[in-house]
């Protein structure tokens, strides 16, 4: 695309003189001529009508410089798009099944909103996977549960305290003490809530079978089977407004979970990982505000 060329048309249709337009634009009278006659040929009309006073536009001429206004307006915005695009700062940031499930789409959106200039790619996988990464450096940081394992170059730093809940459908109530054969409904086999009631399961000598569904809808609507249970994030539980569930309060089960923001200690002042801690922990503040 020529723009220079563009802009020149727009120069002689909006002046409509072409010997002050030869002033401004530095080409002679003769050549400015000869380029109002290439644009009519283009177009197979007269963009003016020559009258004793000069040059008058013609409407076909109207249109044509508003055309190529348009064009320009948006070969800008083109342009501003992809510089912007540019200028984004590309980050790393891993986050499991249920930490992405419940602050996904508002980081995204606070992204969008405030037009901050961090390009975020998440990668979505178990707790002590991304621990594991982000200590390796294959990522720059994770949204996790605290995993089990603390490394010592890693920062570990709270953004919430979650809790789970074990729940079944309110019609098919389970009695843990006669020891079922049971069916346990996960989001991740590796998430810290799986891990918590897994080792309850096991201590108490209960028999389960686990299923890992990616969806929290689905898991609710399978929760209608006899003898099924899932452990599920609260709050997204709350998001799911399900009516008919049993919560159950189990002894020696501790239903809460810390989630952390992971991070390299010497990149504790790399301006992009901090600007989306920053963002991840607006979004916490109206919560917290109401504690």
């Amino acid at each position: 695309m020529n723009i220079e060329e563009i802009a020149l048309k727009i120069e002689l249709l909006q002046r409509q003189n072409l010997s002050k337009s030869a002033e401004i634009t530095n080409y002679t009278q003769s050549a400015l001529t000869s380029k109002v006659k290439k644009m009519e040929a283009e177009i197979g009309q007269a963009i003016f009508k020559r009258t004793p006073q000069g040059l008058k536009i013609s409407e076909v001429g109207i249109q044509y410089r508003n055309f190529l206004q348009l064009i320009t307006q948006e070969y800008e915005e083109f342009l501003q798009a992809i510089s912007s695009q540019e200028m984004k700062t590309k980050v790393s940031c891993g986050a499991s099944h249920t930490t992405i499930k419940i602050y996904g789409a508002s980081i995204a959106n606070i992204l969008h909103t405030k037009n901050i200039a961090l390009d975020v790619d998440f990668t979505v996988e178990s707790s002590n996977s991304l621990n594991e990464k982000v200590h390796n450096a294959e990522m720059n940081c994770a949204l996790t549960s605290k995993p089990i394992k603390i490394y010592p170059d890693l920062n570990y730093d709270i953004i919430a305290t979650e809790t789970f809940e074990v729940i079944s459908n309110n019609r098919h109530i389970i009695h843990f003490n006669e020891r079922p054969t049971l069916t346990l409904l996960v989001l991740s086999k590796g998430c810290m809530y799986t891990r918590a009631v897994v080792e309850w399961l096991k201590n108490k000598q209960i028999p389960f079978n686990m299923k890992e569904i990616k969806s929290v809808s689905s898991i609710l609507d399978f929760l209608q089977m006899d003898n099924t249970i899932a452990v599920l994030n609260t709050k997204l539980i709350d998001l799911y407004h399900y009516s008919e569930i049993h919560y159950y309060k189990l002894q020696q089960l501790e239903n809460m979970i810390k989630t952390v923001f992971i991070y390299k200690k010497n990149e504790s002042n790399d301006p992009k990982i901090m600007q989306l801690k920053n963002v991840i922990e607006s979004i916490l503040e109206p919560a917290n505000e109401g504690l």
